[in-house]
């Protein structure tokens, strides 16, 4: 029953990565773009293994442990209480681990694809677009 949720959301994360790299290997962008790719990618590598091990949140009286998917939840009756930890599935949290990952990396490659988006529509009809007095 998982799956219904961490299926779509690996899917976005995985097809945003592959969409902006094929948009900068079609559009013939130089090795600076590449070299901001792999950076923003490295960078969102990191992002994903906090997102997947190292982030916890609470609500109410909830603890999650990752995201956007949680991969562990814990909750207790009142403040003083301890925490009670369900235990999910070995598949829901491998795959909730997956999701979390690629969407961290995807996270951080939007502010390239907001870049190439706004280069390509600027050059688009043969002139960059001059600033209106």
């Amino acid at each position: 029953m998982g799956f219904i949720v961490i299926i779509p959301f690996a899917a976005l994360a995985g097809w945003t990565i592959f969409s902006i790299a094929r948009w900068l290997r079609r559009g013939g962008y130089d090795w600076k773009w590449w070299r901001a790719f792999a950076l923003l990618a490295c960078a969102g590598s990191g992002l994903g293994v906090w997102f997947a091990f190292f982030l916890q949140y609470k609500v109410a009286n909830t603890r999650l442990e990752g995201f956007p998917i949680p991969v562990q939840i814990s909750s207790r009756d009142n403040p003083t209480s301890p925490w009670v930890t369900s235990h999910m599935p070995a598949p829901i949290r491998l795959g909730g681990t997956v999701t979390n990952l690629l969407a961290g990396v995807a996270l951080c490659l939007a502010p390239i694809a907001v870049a190439a988006f706004f280069k390509e529509n600027r050059t688009q009809h043969g002139q960059p677009a001059a600033p209106q007095a």
